[in-house]
C-alpha cells in the first residue's frame, strides 16, 4: 500500500493565513465602560482634604463600575449594593448641571458613598461616564 500523494500543497505560512481571518465584530455592549472627568465640576467638588475613608469609597465604586459596568441598566444587575439615584435640576443640585448646556437632555445621578453625606455625581452618554464631583458633604436639599 502506498501513502497518497497529496495533489495541492499546504502552503508554509498556513498560521499567518489562519490568523489573518477576519474576527466577527463584538456586541456594543461588551465595549468597556470609559471614565471620563471632561465634565468635572471643580467648584463643586470637594475631594481636596477629603476624609481618607470617604476618598478610599470613592476610588472603590469608581474601580467598581468602570470593572463591571457596561450601559446604564447594568447598576440595578450587577451592582444591586450600590446606591444610585437622579437628582433633579434644581435648589443646590443647579450647580451640577451648570457645566451641562450643551447635553440638554443630560441626567445628573448620585452614587450614595455613605447612608448620610458622601456622594458621587455622574451622568452618562453612551459608554462614558462622566464624573462630575465627588462631594463629602450633601447639598441641603430642603
Amino acid at each position: 500500500m502506498s501513502i497518497p500523494i497529496l495533489q495541492e500543497q499546504v502552503p508554509k505560512n498556513i498560521l499567518e493565513i489562519i490568523v489573518e481571518r477576519p474576527q466577527s465584530e463584538e456586541a456594543p455592549e461588551t465595549e468597556p465602560l470609559l471614565v471620563s472627568l471632561a465634565r468635572y465640576n471643580r467648584k463643586e467638588c470637594q475631594i481636596d482634604g477629603m476624609n481618607p475613608k470617604i476618598a478610599k469609597k470613592a476610588l472603590k465604586a469608581i474601580r467598581d463600575i468602570g470593572v463591571n459596568i457596561k450601559t446604564e441598566s447594568d447598576f440595578s444587575t450587577k451592582l444591586p449594593k450600590l446606591r444610585v439615584e437622579p437628582v433633579d435640576n434644581d435648589g443646590d443640585y443647579r450647580a451640577l448641571y451648570r457645566g451641562l448646556t450643551d447635553v440638554p437632555d443630560a441626567v445628573v445621578q448620585e452614587v450614595k458613598l455613605d447612608l448620610e453625606n458622601a456622594r458621587l455625581f455622574f451622568h452618562m452618554v453612551g459608554n462614558i461616564f462622566h464624573i462630575i464631583a465627588i462631594r463629602e458633604s450633601h447639598y441641603d436639599t430642603h
